[in-house]
């Protein structure tokens, strides 16, 4: 049995592991069947933290000094994290293999935040229950079945999304032979049709954290320039595809935020930017220093938002007068939560028809 063989075997089994206790050990136990190595590390970034390991001799990525692998985890498309394993002679074929498997872990790492999630919104209704007077039976009702539905999401749906995006990441890296171009296209197909339902389910799992009220800041000082840089390049194929012009004008100012959560408000904006604006369009980014505040400006000449929606537009599975396919309509209501918890504002001047600018305010510090 050749490597791509036992890589394929170890797929099946990463999805009936991802909620044991020692996930973070197993993982890599799994691995050293088909890699030979000495360490394993998953640092998380922003703040940076050793969140899982295996025989463990540094703390640090930087004190890692013996030849090692080393792969980005990616959420969203945004990096939380990168996993590494040192102290081995690694082939061409071991990085292939590294590389797909840091990608489906990065799905299961997720998988694995959201059980945490659903059972502290559990503890959280047994003990509203409990402290809840009679009059409350229909809100515990209305309770109960979003925890299930929640739960439900967990188990029925990530778990075989997560094999499906591991085994399409399988055949796109023709582990289990060659494909001819029409192969490779349905593949790809599979693939962005598996991404585009993942990261719905991570908006669900997003708002889920924020009422559960596990949503924390993980405050670290950084360059707006080069944050706003990091999110267009994410999206210049979107650019591309569309031939949409892109303008920023941008202060080199430094911010003390949430990394991550910053990303994702820009994502989001520049998301929907694109989403709505016509080939050929045009979107800018502005973002200055206003007294203690950083003032962020997306704007575009798409569709434009009607008066009377545009409040709309910040509630929770709400959508304009144009829904959008693949989206649980939570993306703005994200963004909101997340300015709010860095005490910012966010709001929208926008007329149908005459594109729309959306208008963060954060505090620089």
């Amino acid at each position: 049995m050749n490597k791509y063989e036992q890589f394929t075997i170890l797929v099946k089994q990463i999805s009936k592991i991802y909620n044991d206790e020692k996930f973070g050990t197993k993982i890599f136990e799994l691995l050293k069947d088909v890699i030979d190595f000495k360490s394993g590390y998953i640092f998380f970034l922003n703040p940076e933290r050793l969140e899982y390991s295996l025989n463990p001799e540094v703390n640090n990525i930087d004190d890692i000094s013996e030849s090692y692998l080393k792969e980005n985890l990616i959420f969203k498309n945004s990096i939380f994290g990168q996993i590494i394993i040192t102290g081995g002679q690694f082939t061409r074929e071991d990085k292939e293999i590294f590389l797909s498997f840091a990608s489906i872990i990065s799905n299961s790492i997720k998988d694995i935040e959201l059980t945490k999630v659903i059972k502290m919104q559990i503890d959280a209704l047994q003990q509203g229950y409990f402290e809840a007077d009679k009059k409350t039976k229909k809100i515990k009702k209305s309770d109960e079945i979003k925890t299930k539905f929640l739960s439900h999401i967990t188990h029925e749906l990530r778990t075989p999304l997560n094999s499906i995006l591991g085994f399409s990441e399988l055949l796109e890296n023709e582990f289990a032979g060659k494909l001819n171009n029409k192969q490779k296209e349905y593949v790809n197909d599979i693939k962005i049709s598996g991404i585009n339902l993942l990261g719905m389910i991570n908006e669900i799992l997003d708002m889920s954290k924020i009422e559960a009220g596990a949503m924390n800041l993980n405050k670290t000082k950084f360059s707006v320039q080069a944050a706003i840089e990091e999110a267009v390049n994410i999206i210049l194929p979107l650019l591309m595809k569309k031939n949409i012009k892109f303008e920023q004008t941008i202060d080199d100012i430094e911010i003390i935020a949430d990394y991550q959560k910053f990303q994702q408000i820009l994502l989001n904006l520049l998301g929907n930017a694109v989403k709505f604006t016509q080939p050929g369009g045009n979107i800018g980014i502005i973002s200055v220093k206003e007294g203690k505040n950083l003032i962020l400006k997306v704007k575009d000449n798409g569709s434009g938002i009607e008066k009377n929606l545009q409040k709309k537009i910040f509630r929770r599975f709400e959508q304009g007068n144009k829904p959008a396919a693949n989206s649980t309509g939570l993306g703005l209501a994200i963004t909101k939560e997340f300015v709010k918890m860095h005490k910012g504002k966010i709001k929208v001047n926008s007329e149908a028809g005459k594109g729309a600018e959306f208008i963060v305010t954060i505090p620089v510090e």
